[in-house]
């Protein structure tokens, strides 16, 4: 089961979300962004409650950010959840989402994140 839970500024909206963002909770986050996203304010989605995180949920959250970019808005995914981690490492997205991420000592250990950190030199030429 999924919360989601807003709070409002003048210039911000932010979503938190707790619980799982599973094939079976998708439908009603994408519900409850919908009308929200008509609002011309910056998005912060908070994931540090989010506990579960498939491949369904993983595709929602890249579909938000290439929406926003798409629309010129702003939308930052904050407090990563260890699950949102593992998604974003198994996938090779950290670049992809670009937000910062703060890992606890456990998930420092856990995810290096350190593909494409090494510049492999192009092949000589003959």
């Amino acid at each position: 089961m999924l919360e989601l839970k807003l709070r409002e500024n003048s210039t911000h909206l932010e979503v938190t979300l707790h619980g799982a963002l599973t094939l079976r909770e998708v439908k009603d986050a994408y519900d409850y962004f919908s009308p929200l996203w008509q609002r011309q304010k910056i998005f912060i989605v908070n994931l540090a409650s989010v506990t579960d995180l498939d491949t369904i949920g993983f595709q929602v959250l890249l579909y938000w950010k290439i929406q926003a970019k798409t629309d010129g808005r702003k939308l930052h995914y904050v407090n990563h959840s260890t699950p949102v981690l593992a998604a974003m490492d198994l996938f090779g997205s950290v670049a992809t989402f670009g937000d910062k991420i703060r890992l606890s000592e456990a998930d420092k250990e856990r995810f290096k994140f350190s593909y494409g950190a090494r510049r492999t030199p192009p092949p000589a030429v003959h």
